[in-house]
């Protein structure tokens, strides 16, 4: 009931609607309930008495009658329907924009497929409940309460005999109701897991296709498919039990009313046009009675929806901003860690330990160490993505978490490893942190980044459409666009998770003599795998196991013969091995 009652809440701010549809429906109802006894005076005083006149005027009254309520029946779907949109879009702007506060460790652990089947299948189940079952939940009780007043005014004997099976019926749809939802819940559970199948064989298609795994991943989704299909026909064979239960019970009251009722005419009772309304009104009353299987039904697979729409809802993010946020604006850039650990929500060892480094405003970070050793750890906590577990981290002498979402990340600008472009235009994409940039700003951007060249060749330019994810563009060019991108917003800390890791060895030349100039005046964090990218920084943090273990400059750590030592002096034999093949290959 409580999951009912909170859908029904989101009708609050359409309470006028709300009224335009009930009222449109008591009116057509009040219509539909009248008919009949102009049906029983048409017989007893027209056709028995043989009243040509009545007959006549009866037929007009029925025919307006009719109309009126086909008016008021439209109004009413018209109005129906333009209620449950409104729900629908109510509750998916709801759930996209709680979705967008959701930290990053929400996702670690949810499948893009369940959530894509909660925004879409879910709310299609509430947005039905709305427009079909709510209303006829409604006309099945008010039919119920005014057809048993007029039966029992008209022959209260009759009236019992035609209403003994309701008790049976209400009680039989209560019950199929309360075990049916959980099989609805199971069927929406595995809905989100085809979809996520689904979503994962169509975004991997290329590495499905690379590797000619082609029937392997048919097999997984058609395995995820006939779960589906299997739980949905558990679903649909409960309720193809109840239906023909609900028509038996209809048809023995209609065959009850026949007998007795005839019986009574016989007698001289009750005449033979009540007889006929008593029916008339059995038939309008039994039509709604047989709907409370499907209304339980629908309302059965709404609360199972509703039940998975709301545990989203009711999920708070692990990152959350104060009540009243420092807005840092601007920042001067000078990043502290003060002994920061942290552990992923999904992890079972800490990604970083005891961390400590201060980075003065305009200095560039180098982060350097094997994977898994903390570098892209750092970079996911300065924005807050996720919250340090202990320790703090600070900007400009601020505690991060004391400092509102859009000071804090609409100053850093960041180009992530994996890189992510929309399938929007090129200029969309790099003025995606701001909109408002003219286009002489967003070819500055692109030249800096070196990606005007082959920008100017696509067919459009800069107005050129990109695939899904820029899948039209080569990993070192979407790189240079996600490059642009961050330095358009123009920001007070540049982050580059090994930002020129898939361009080749002159465009790295030419992105570093870039953005060397670019980052002069910001705080840079570098992440590289490849030390020629690194050795220009003010200072070199060498990480492993999620700890320092050596910090400095590039001639102070070479010095020191370490660990950064070992690897520059590795580097340096893979390309002299290189050169050695090169050579080789051209005696």
């Amino acid at each position: 009931m409580k999951i009912v009652l909170r859908i029904l809440s989101y009708l609050k701010p359409y309470w006028l609607i709300t009224v335009g549809v009930y009222a449109a429906l008591f009116i057509a109802l009040g219509l539909q309930l009248y008919i009949p006894q102009v049906l029983k005076r048409v017989i007893d005083e027209g056709i028995l008495a043989g009243n040509q006149a009545y007959l006549l005027r009866a037929a007009a009254i029925i025919i307006g009658l009719t109309a009126l309520q086909g008016i008021f029946t439209f109004l009413r779907a018209y109005l129906v329907q333009n209620l449950a949109e409104k729900v629908a879009y109510d509750l998916r702007s709801e759930m996209y924009e709680h979705l967008q506060r959701l930290s990053f460790a929400f996702y670690d652990r949810t499948q893009t497929g369940q959530l894509m089947s909660r925004v879409t299948d879910d709310i299609n189940n509430i947005r039905g409940m709305l427009m079909m079952t709510l209303r006829a939940l409604v006309l099945a009780i008010a039919m119920l309460i005014a057809v048993t007043v007029i039966m029992l005014r008209a022959d209260w004997r009759l009236a019992l005999v035609a209403l003994s099976t309701m008790p049976l019926l209400i009680w039989w749809s209560i019950r199929f109701g309360i075990r049916i939802r959980p099989l609805f819940l199971r069927v929406q559970q595995q809905f989100g897991v085809m979809t996520s199948a689904l979503q994962e064989n169509v975004a991997g298609a290329r590495v499905v296709r690379a590797f000619a795994q082609e029937q392997r991943e048919n097999a997984r989704f058609e395995a995820e498919l006939e779960e589906l299909f299997e739980r949905n026909m558990a679903a649909s064979r409960r309720w193809s039990l109840s239906y023909p239960l609900t028509l038996l019970l209809s048809g023995l009251s209609i065959g009850a009313v026949l007998w007795y009722g005839g019986y009574r005419v016989l007698t001289g009772a009750i005449t033979l046009g009540t007889l006929v309304a008593f029916n008339r009104y059995l038939s309008l009353l039994s039509e709604p009675v047989r709907w409370l299987g499907f209304v339980v039904n629908r309302i059965a697979r709404a609360i199972a929806s509703g039940e998975r729409i709301f545990e989203i809802l009711d999920t708070k993010s692990a990152v959350a901003e104060r009540p009243n946020p420092v807005e840092l604006r601007p920042m001067r850039g000078e990043v502290t860690f003060d002994d920061v650990s942290f552990t992923y929500p999904t992890g079972t060892r800490p990604a970083l330990s005891h961390v400590s480094f201060t980075a003065a405003p305009g200095e560039t970070i180098a982060l350097l160490g094997p994977t898994g050793s903390g570098k892209s750890t750092i970079i996911n906590l300065l924005p807050r993505f996720y919250d340090v577990s202990a320790g703090r981290i600070l900007i400009d002498g601020h505690d991060i978490r004391d400092l509102s979402f859009a000071s804090l990340r609409g100053q850093i600008g960041t180009v992530l490893q994996e890189t992510f472009l929309f399938s929007i235009s090129v200029r969309d994409n790099i003025t995606y942190g701001r909109p408002d940039a003219t286009f002489e700003e967003v070819v500055a951007a692109a030249k800096a980044a070196r990606a005007h060249e082959f920008i100017e060749a696509m067919p459009q330019g800069y107005d050129t459409k990109l695939g899904e994810r820029g899948v039209t563009l080569s990993g070192g060019q979407k790189q240079r666009v996600a490059i642009a991108r961050a330095l358009l917003s123009d920001p007070r800390i540049l982050i580059l998770d090994d930002a020129t890791s898939s361009v080749d060895s002159e465009t790295e030349y030419q992105i570093q003599q870039a953005l060397q100039t670019l980052m002069r005046g910001r705080t840079s964090f570098v992440i590289a795998q490849r030390l020629s990218t690194v050795k220009e920084a003010d200072q070199i943090l060498v990480l492993d196991d999620g700890a320092i273990v050596e910090r400095g400059t590039h001639i102070e750590l070479l010095q020191r013969g370490g660990f950064y030592s070992e690897i520059y002096d590795l580097q340096l034999r893979d390309q002299e091995d290189v050169m050695r093949d090169a050579l080789a290959g051209d005696d």
